[in-house]
């Protein structure tokens, strides 16, 4: 929004240039990483995953959400980031994403901020 109104034409094109250049990149990138071919090696991780989660939800039923949280923080920074599994609802990493997660579902639902009430309240400078 801000950089359509300062910037000229020829700047403003080069820029979705830049942006279409960078997005085609990394799709390409999650591309190669994520085809059929190439998600079989992580196979074995989610056969770990999947054990873990099935131990966890028979010791503890009434917890299967947080079971479920783990599974999925833990699947995810496996595969991406290379982390081993992670056995504890109690990791900070898992509370960093859960935490994250809630303060973005927070944000995103309608009516939470006034300025969505009152539109005049975006021409109100920042500190």
């Amino acid at each position: 929004m801000c950089e359509s109104f300062f910037l000229s034409d020829p700047l403003r094109a080069a820029l979705d240039k830049i942006k279409y250049v960078s997005w085609r990149r990394m799709r390409r990138a999650a591309n190669e990483g994520f085809s059929k071919t190439s998600v079989k090696r992580f196979y074995e991780k989610q056969m770990t995953e999947a054990v873990l989660l099935a131990c966890d939800c028979l010791v503890k039923p009434a917890q299967f959400d947080k079971h479920f949280r783990r599974a999925a923080a833990s699947m995810i920074l496996s595969v991406v980031y290379g982390y081993p599994s992670i056995t504890s609802e109690q990791d900070h990493t898992v509370k960093a994403a859960n935490d994250f997660a809630n303060r973005l579902t927070l944000a995103a639902c309608p009516g939470t901020y006034l300025v969505e009430f009152f539109p005049w309240m975006r021409y109100i400078p920042s500190r």
